[in-house]
C-alpha cells in the first residue's frame, strides 16, 4: 500500500514538472532550464522509466555544458545520475564515457573523485586491470585528505582481489608486498575517517582473496570469517560471495564436506546470479568422489545461470551472448573448467564426443581471451590475458593431438607465442604509415618508460612525498604530450586491430624445401607437444614425461653455462643432452631428417633460452664432434606469425655497417672491455663501415645513426635495471633500456648484440622472454644475433670474426654462424669446447644472406696506375699523330 502511494506521488510530481516545462519557451537556454530537465529525468527514473530518464538527462547536460564555468558541480551531478542509469541498464560503454567526461573537466567536486574510481573499476571489470591500477595510483598523488586516500587504497586492493579471484592467475610476490602496504595504512588510519565500515570489510574480503591465492590460508580464513560476520549483521547479500570464497578455501584444504555445505547454502539462499553460478562451478570442481561425467553439468549450469538461459540442453554460448551478459571473466573461468573436464571425461570414458565438445569450447575460450586482451589498453593487462590463455592453448593442442589435427593444433601453438610483440610490430608499422615523425615516437616511448619506472617505485613507497610529486608531474607531462599529438594525428592512439595467425599450410610452403625444415613447440611444466615439417612430411608428436624432462633440462642448461666441467660432469652432460634431443625429436630417424639441412626452431617456455646447437646427439666420441651444430644450421623465431609481420616491413637502409664500442665506461661498475678494440679493428676493413668508439660511442649517437644502417654491431655491456627489471645495453655514458628501444625506427637487416645476456630477460608466460632482442624486432629489425649468457670475450670475438668472413663469402646468416661455431670447435680443445665458450650466440629472425665486402688495400694504387697508363697511351697516340 505504501509503495503504491509512493508511486502515485511520483507520477503526480512528474506531471507537475512536465506542465511546468510546457510553459517554458523552448528556445530559452538557462541554468534553470538545465536543472528542470535534470529534475524531470530523475523523476522518470523514480517512475522506473529509464529510457525517458536518459533522454531528459542528456538534454539537461547539453544545456548545463554551456554554463559549466560557473556551475561545473551542477553539470557533474547530472552526469553522475545519467551514469548510474546507464549502469542499471547495462550500458557500461556509455557509462564509462560519461564518467570520463566528468574527469576530463578536472573539477574538484565529489563527482569527479568518484568518477575516477568508477572508471578504474570499470576498466578492471572488463579485464584492463593495470589501466585501472595506474589511474588509482595517479589519484593517490593528487588527494591528501585521509578519507579519499583510504577509498583509493581500498579500490586498489579491490582490483587486486579481482585479478586473483580465479585459480589460473600467476602469482607475483611484488603484488603481495604492495597489497600488504595498503592494508597496513588502511588499518592504521581507518578509524580517523568518516567512512562507512562496509568499505573496510569489502577491502578485507579482497585481501582474503589475495592471501588465499598466495596460499596464506590461515590469514585468508580469518579475514573471510570476520567479513562474513559483519555482512550477516548488516543483512548484506555480499555474505554469500564470502561464503563461496570460504567454500573454495575449504576445498583447497581438502575439507570437501565443509566446502559443499557452503555452496549449498549459497544456492539455497542467495538471489544473486553470479553468487549462485560461482557456487555451482565450485561444487562441480570439488565434488571429490564423483566421476568426471557427473561434474560436467555443474559447469554447464553455472554458464546457463549467468546467461539466463533456461534451456535444458547445453550449447556453447556465442561470443556476442557472453559479451552482452556482462560476465565475461566469470564465464571464461567456467568455460575453462568445462573444457578441462571434457578432456578428463574422454580419458575416463574414451568417448570421442567429449573431445569434440572440448574443441568447440576451447575455440570459444580463445575468442573470449582475445576479446579481453583486445579491449585492454595497458600492456601489463594484455600480458595478463595472454598468460590466462597459456594453459588452455596447451589443452587445445592436446585435444588436437588426440583427434590427429596438426593444422588446428598449429593455430593454438601460434596463439601461445608473442602475440603482444606481433601487435606492437603492427602498431609501429601503422604509425609509420601515418607518417608520425620519428622524434615524436621516440619521445612517447621515453616518457612512457620514465612513467612506468616512477609508478613502480611509487607503488612500493606511496607515502613518499617527493616520489608522489615526481610521479604526478611525469604523468601530467605524458598526458599533455599524448593530447597534443592526438590533435594533429587523431588516429595515433587508436591503432587496435585483431591479431592475424598464419596457417600451417602457408608456413610449410614458405619454410620447407630440400634443404630447409622447421619444428615448433608448446610446453609447460606438465606436458609438451611439437610439430616437425620438412618438404616430405608433417609429424605431430608428444614430448613424453615432461616433469622429468624439465628437471633434466635445468641441469643441462646449468652445465652449458659453466666454463669448467669435470670428466664425470662432461659424461653426464653428454647423456642429458642426448636424452633431451630424443625427447625434443621423438620420431624415427630424427637426426637423419635434419642432418645437412637448415632448421628453424620455434621454442616455448624453458626451451626459449636453450641453444639447441649445443645438444650432444651422441654419448660416444669427442665432445666437440657430438654437438648438433655439426649436423645442421639452426635459427630461431618467436613465432611464424610474428615473422610474417616482420617480413612485411620493407627496410631501406642508406648505409651498410654501424659498429659502436665504448671500450671504457663512466659507470665504474662496468669493467673495461680489453679485447673490444681488436674486434672493432677487424670491422674497419669493411666497406661503408661507420665505427664509433670511446667517447663517440654514446646513447645520442646510437639514436642518431641507428635508423640508417643495414648492420648494427654493438660491442659493449648489458644487464638488468634494479627497479623495473628491464634489460639495458650500455654506451659510454648512458644506458638504453628495452622500453627505450621500442621508440626507434630501425632499418637493419641484422643486429649483432655483442654483449652479455642480450637474449635473456624476464619470462612472460605465453609471450616469451622480454629481452633486448625483442626490442629490436619491435622497431623493425629483421634478425638479431644475441647472447644467452655471459660471453667469453676471446671466444666471442673469434666467432663473430669468422661469422663476418662467411657472410662476405655469400653464406646465409644461419650457415655463416654454423660455420663460425664449427670452425671454433675444430680449432680448440679441452674445456674451450664446452658450450659456455661457443654456444651463447643464437640467431633469431631472417637467415637470408647479406652483401658485405672488405676494402681493397691495393684498389686506390691500382686505379692511379691505370689512369697513368691511359694518360701515357693518350700522349703517345697524340705524338704519333703529330709526327705523321
Amino acid at each position: 500500500m505504501e509503495s503504491l502511494e509512493k508511486q502515485t506521488d511520483n507520477s503526480i510530481k512528474l506531471q507537475q514538472l512536465l506542465i511546468l516545462l510546457s510553459k517554458q519557451n523552448e528556445t530559452t537556454i538557462s541554468p534553470e532550464m538545465g536543472i528542470l530537465y535534470a529534475t524531470i529525468g530523475k523523476q522518470y527514473y523514480k517512475n522506473n522509466d529509464n529510457s525517458k530518464a536518459i533522454i531528459y538527462l542528456k538534454k539537461a547536460i547539453q544545456i548545463q555544458k554551456k554554463f559549466k564555468i560557473d556551475a561545473l558541480e551542477v553539470l557533474n551531478k547530472t552526469r553522475n545520475n545519467l551514469a548510474w542509469i546507464y549502469s542499471y541498464e547495462g550500458l557500461e560503454k556509455e557509462r564509462y564515457q560519461i564518467l570520463q567526461d566528468i574527469i576530463d573537466d578536472e573539477g574538484t567536486d565529489k563527482y569527479t573523485f568518484n568518477a575516477s574510481i568508477d572508471c578504474a573499476v570499470i576498466e578492471s571489470n572488463k579485464g584492463d586491470f593495470y589501466s585501472g591500477l595506474s589511474r588509482l595510483n595517479v589519484l593517490l598523488t593528487k588527494y591528501n585528505e585521509i578519507d579519499k586516500e583510504i577509498q583509493l587504497r581500498a579500490a586498489i586492493i579491490g582490483i587486486y582481489g579481482k585479478m586473483y579471484e580465479n585459480v589460473f592467475k600467476p602469482r607475483k610476490q611484488f603484488d603481495l608486498e604492495i597489497i600488504k602496504k595498503h592494508q597496513k595504512i588502511i588499518e592504521s588510519e581507518f578509524n580517523s575517517t568518516g567512512l562507512n565500515k562496509t568499505l573496510l570489510y569489502t577491502a578485507y574480503n579482497n585481501l582474503a582473496i589475495v592471501y588465499d591465492a598466495f596460499g596464506n590460508f590461515d590469514i585468508a580464513l580469518r579475514l573471510y570469517k570476520k567479513v562474513k560476520k559483519y555482512y550477516t549483521l548488516q543483512e548484506d547479500a555480499s555474505r554469500f560471495s564470502v561464503l563461496n570464497n570460504i567454500g573454495f578455501l575449504y576445498a583447497k584444504q581438502g575439507k570437501y564436506i565443509e566446502a559443499i555445505d557452503c555452496y549449498k547454502e549459497v544456492i539455497a539462499k542467495s538471489e544473486d546470479v553470479k553468487q549462485i553460478a560461482t557456487a555451482y562451478d565450485n561444487m562441480g570442481y570439488f565434488l571429490n568422489d564423483s566421476s568426471v561425467q557427473m561434474k560436467i553439468p555443474y559447469f554447464q549450469k553455472a554458464i546457463q545461470i549467468l546467461l539466463e538461459n533456461k534451456q535444458n540442453k547445453f550449447t556453447v554460448p556465442s561470443l556476442e551472448n557472453i559479451r552482452r551478459s556482462g560476465y565475461q571473466q566469470d564465464i571464461l573461468i567456467y568455460l575453462v573448467d568445462l573444457a578441462y573436464h571434457y578432456v578428463e571425461a574422454f580419458k575416463e570414458d574414451k568417448d570421442k564426443k567429449y573431445l569434440l565438445q572440448a574443441k568447440e569450447t576451447l575455440y570459444r575460450i580463445d575468442e573470449l581471451v582475445s576479446l579481453m586482451r583486445y579491449e585492454s589498453n595497458a600492456e601489463q593487462s594484455k600480458l595478463f590475458w595472454i598468460e590466462k590463455g597459456v594453459n588452455t592453448y596447451l589443452l587445445a593442442v592436446e585435444v588436437c593431438y588426440l583427434l590427429k589435427l596438426p593444422d588446428e593444433a598449429f593455430y593454438f601453438m601460434e596463439k601461445n607465442k608473442a602475440l603482444l610483440l606481433q601487435e606492437n610490430i603492427r602498431t609501429i608499422q601503422a604509425k609509420l604509415a601515418f607518417e608520425i615523425p620519428k622524434q615524436l615516437q621516440e619521445k612517447e616511448y621515453k616518457l612512457h618508460y620514465e612513467l612506468l619506472a616512477l609508478e613502480k617505485q611509487f607503488q612500493q613507497h606511496s607515502n613518499d612525498v617527493n616520489l608522489k610529486q615526481k610521479y604526478a608531474e611525469k604523468n601530467k607531462e605524458f598526458e599533455t604530450f599524448i593530447d597534443s599529438i592526438e590533435k594533429i594525428y587523431p588516429k595515433y592512439v587508436q591503432l587496435k586491430k585483431n591479431i592475424e595467425t598464419i596457417s600451417l599450410s602457408k608456413v610449410i610452403t614458405a619454410n620447407t624445401n630440400a634443404s630447409l625444415c622447421f619444428v615448433t613447440y608448446i610446453l609447460n611444466e606438465k606436458e609438451g607437444f611439437g610439430i616437425f615439417c620438412s618438404d616430405k612430411e608433417k609429424i605431430f608428436f608428444k614430448v613424453d614425461n615432461v616433469p622429468a624432462f624439465q628437471d633434466n633440462l635445468l641441469v643441462l642448461k646449468s652445465y652449458m653455462k659453466q666454463p669448467l666441467l669435470s670428466k664425470n660432469e662432461v659424461t653426464h652432460f653428454k647423456q642429458l643432452g642426448q636424452d633431451a634431443f630424443i625427447s625434443l625429436f621423438p620420431f624415427k630417424e630424427a637426426l637423419a631428417k635434419i642432418t645437412n639441412k637448415k632448421i628453424i626452431i620455434v621454442p616455448d617456455d624453458t626451451l626459449l633460452n636453450l641453444p639447441f646447437e649445443a645438444l650432444p646427439v651422441s654419448t660416444t666420441g669427442s665432445l666437440s664432434e657430438s654437438y648438433l651444430i655439426n649436423r645442421t644450421a639452426i635459427s630461431y623465431l618467436q613465432s611464424f606469425s610474428v615473422f610474417e609481420k616482420i617480413k612485411q616491413k620493407k627496410n631501406q637502409p642508406k648505409h651498410k655497417l654501424l659498429a659502436i664500442a665504448p671500450y671504457q665506461f663512466e659507470d665504474n661498475k662496468l669493467q673495461e672491455l680489453v679485447r673490444s678494440k681488436e674486434a672493432i679493428q677487424t670491422l674497419e676493413n669493411y666497406k661503408l663501415a661507420t665505427i664509433l668508439i670511446e667517447k663517440q660511442a654514446t646513447k645520442e649517437n646510437f639514436y642518431k645513426y641507428s635508423s640508417d644502417y643495414e648492420i648494427i654491431h654493438l660491442n659493449t655491456h648489458a644487464g638488468f635495471d634494479s627497479v623495473t627489471e628491464a634489460p639495458w645495453i650500455s654506451f659510454q655514458k648512458n644506458k638504453v633500456t628495452l622500453d627505450e628501444l621500442y621508440g626507434i625506427n630501425s632499418q637493419a637487416e641484422l643486429i649483432i648484440l655483442d654483449a652479455c645476456k642480450t637474449n635473456d630477460g624476464i619470462f612472460a608466460s605465453g609471450e616469451g622472454i622480454l629481452s633486448l632482442s625483442r626490442g629490436f624486432f619491435y622497431n623493425g629489425s629483421k634478425s638479431v644475433l644475441a647472447s644467452l649468457w655471459n660471453v667469453n670475450e676471446k671466444a666471442g670475438n673469434e666467432i663473430i670474426k669468422t661469422f663476418y668472413s662467411e657472410l662476405e663469402q655469400g653464406k646465409s646468416k644461419a650457415k655463416a654462424l654454423q660455420f663460425a661455431k664449427v670452425t671454433y670447435l675444430r680449432e680448440h680443445q679441452y674445456s674451450e669446447v664446452l658450450p659456455y665458450y661457443w654456444a651463447s650466440f643464437t640467431l633469431t629472425g631472417s637467415t637470408k644472406a647479406i652483401t658485405i665486402s672488405e676494402k681493397n688495400p691495393y684498389l686506390y694504387g691500382s686505379i692511379i696506375v691505370l689512369i697513368t697508363i691511359i694518360i701515357l697511351c693518350f700522349l703517345w697516340y697524340k705524338r704519333k699523330l703529330f709526327f705523321k
